[in-house]
């Protein structure tokens, strides 16, 4: 009944017919729609704001400032300024309080177009269509063709611009067929952006993954092979669309210059000197360049095959590090280890605060409640939870492991990424839902669920363990439902008063839409939560 009064004092549509499941899916799309859009500055459109106030149901005030200054490095410092604060585990370096980051509404989206074929109701699908458009014909540089989202940008509704001037991808776009419907010379120019305007050394295919927005400044120093997967997924797309041999000539550079394995019988490094190809098996690479295989037919049998010499290395614990970082000359500066062991990324022992952060403490103190510490920068990290259920902004935790490995799964049915996804997930079940849920992100409680029934189906588990993955889908659901949910919306985390994408509150949409099918609609099932990598 109460979620009924909310739905009505909202003036959206009600759906006495849908489960419980459903209603929240449709209310979370519906309020966005009606109220979550852009109606700031002298432009609206119907880009989604990436931050609300969920008593007003708009962006933040800003206090004492028409605009947030920008670091020299182009950073916005999003913090204070009568902003809510950070959720846990967020930088305010990487927020968009003022506007829309559109990689961090990617599940929403894909919840929107999977409504409409799911339910027969092509508003949804419409409006996301007109979120692509908008975005694409207002938030593309004029100057370097890279688009005003990721990791540390958005578009600022208020004064109409890019927000910070900081441009990295964030995550796998799955969108581009879409954009390519929508204007092709527009999408292509994002392809060819993510090479002239992002790879700093394009001899060997060096380069950093951090490149200016505004201005023409690739650079090299950190050449994650993370984000070489992103780039050579934008290079496929656009070789399907163009049928331009150069994207597949970018394209195997990168697979060189990041793995070293060659696609060609020789190197592909022009004048390399003392550069060196690193030598990595990272899983997003791999996802990333199996699928942009299938784009490229007459490179497909040679990709796939690095690919599965690849999962054999890191089977085998090889490999560089994760994200690498080199000086012009190829040597390596920084790094984390690749290959985490199953135990680490999913272990039960909850951080403890260490001396060094009680400064910083004292120099943010809105930030520290309910055992909060803060780190470098103003980041607030949990004290509360354990691995398992721990969020921090760019990385998607034990779970995101567990559905990266089952996508492997199923791309390369090789069983050992099935028992890599079941170990995992084990886990959580063995552990249970906290008890203790301040610092709790939408975002983990969705690919807990994605996961556990995406397991739940899969006819290479015995039954019995299939029905508790199912069983503890419902629970973690039926938990996180009540936890997160206000005015139509979800919050940051389990304390916050407003609503930010960058905690992933689309992930737990997508997952609460995937439960409803596979309860009610076995006929229409929909697949896992396309995750960060």
């Amino acid at each position: 009944m109460r979620k009924l009064i909310v739905v009505i004092a909202l003036g959206l549509p009600c759906y006495p017919a849908d489960s419980s499941y459903l209603q929240v899916v449709r209310t979370f799309v519906d309020t966005m729609m009606a109220r979550g859009t852009d109606r700031y500055g002298p432009e609206h459109s119907p880009l989604f704001a990436a931050t609300l106030d969920l008593s007003t149901m708009s962006l933040p005030k800003l206090k004492g400032v028409e605009e947030l200054p920008r670091n020299r490095d182009g950073h916005v410092y999003a913090l204070g300024y009568g902003l809510p604060d950070p959720p846990v585990g967020i930088r305010p370096g990487d927020r968009a309080p003022q506007g829309n980051n559109l990689e961090h509404d990617i599940m929403l989206l894909r919840t929107m177009y999977e409504l409409s074929a799911l339910t027969g109701e092509a508003r949804y699908s419409t409006f996301a269509d007109s979120i692509l458009r908008f975005w694409l014909f207002h938030c593309q540089s004029p100057a370097t063709g890279l688009m005003a989202s990721g990791e540390h940008m958005s578009w600022d509704f208020v004064h109409e611009k890019a927000y910070a001037n900081l441009y990295e991808v964030y995550r796998r776009f799955p969108f581009y067929d879409k954009l390519y419907a929508i204007d092709a010379y527009r999408t292509l120019r994002i392809a060819d952006a993510l090479w002239l305007s992002q790879i700093g050394n394009k001899l060997v295919g060096d380069f950093s993954r951090h490149a200016g927005y505004e201005s023409f400044q690739p650079d090299t120093g950190c050449a994650l092979p993370r984000h070489a997967g992103f780039y050579i997924w934008a290079y496929a797309n656009a070789y399907a669309q163009s049928r331009d041999p150069k994207y597949i000539d970018r394209t195997e550079l990168l697979i060189e210059s990041r793995t070293g394995k060659r696609p060609q019988p020789f190197s592909l490094l022009v004048k390399p000197g003392q550069f060196e190809p690193a030598a990595s098996a990272h899983p997003t690479l791999r996802l990333l360049l199996w699928e942009a295989a299938e784009l490229v037919p007459s490179r497909r049998e040679v990709w796939r095959k690095i690919v599965r010499e690849l999962d054999e290395q890191a089977f085998r614990g090889e490999g560089s590090p994760i994200n690498l970082g080199y000086d012009r000359n190829g040597k390596v500066l920084w790094g984390n280890p690749e290959f985490r062991r199953p135990q680490e990324s999913a272990e039960a022992a909850p951080r403890r605060p260490r001396a060094e952060d009680g400064a910083l403490a004292k120099q943010y103190p809105s930030l520290v409640r309910f055992g909060r510490v803060v780190s470098t920068g103003g980041q607030t990290r949990s004290t509360t939870l354990s691995r398992l259920w721990r969020l921090e902004y760019g990385g998607s935790g034990p779970s995101g492991d567990a559905l990266r490995h089952y996508h492997r799964y199923l791309q390369s049915k090789d069983e050992r990424f099935l028992r890599q996804a079941e170990e995992i997930t084990d886990r959580y079940l063995q552990e249970g839902f906290p008890r203790v849920t301040h610092d709790l992100w939408p975002s983990v409680a969705g690919q807990v669920v994605s996961i556990c029934l995406a397991l739940s189906a899969e006819q290479a588990i015995p039954p019995a363990k299939r029905e508790r993955y199912g069983k503890f889908a419902r629970e973690v659901a039926d938990r996180a439902i009540p936890i997160f949910s206000r005015n139509g919306l979800f919050r940051a985390d389990g304390a916050a008063e407003h609503y930010e994408a960058i905690t992933g509150a689309d992930d737990l949409l997508w997952a609460l839409l995937q439960l409803h099918c596979a309860l009610y609609r076995p006929d229409h099932p929909i697949g896992f939560i396309d995750v960060n990598y």
